[in-house]
């Protein structure tokens, strides 16, 4: 299943939040693959799309991050899934 998490982290956070994911990377734990990664422009924060069938695994990912930056996951689809459920609503 696919997830957009976002993040967005206070200026007074910024420093060591940017200390970590330069010195980690930032990548998620096994059982969730990084399939792209967003940063805003201004420095606040951004987006990762990932995939995952575990939410013991994202809540693992977001753990780590957690009293550094705000995260919020949410479940989406893509296109291809997406027409397979409009139909049964807008016929």
């Amino acid at each position: 299943m696919l997830f957009k998490l976002a993040w967005t982290h206070t200026p007074e956070a910024r420093d060591e939040t940017i200390k970590k994911f330069m010195e980690t990377g930032g990548m998620p734990p096994e059982g969730v693959e990084l399939i792209s990664r967003y940063h805003n422009v201004d420095g606040t924060g951004g987006f990762a799309i990932l995939e995952s069938t575990s939410a013991a695994a994202l809540a693992d990912y977001a753990l780590d991050w957690n009293g550094l930056i705000k995260i919020e996951i949410t479940a989406i689809m893509d296109d291809e899934t997406i027409t397979t459920v409009l139909p049964k609503h807008f016929s």
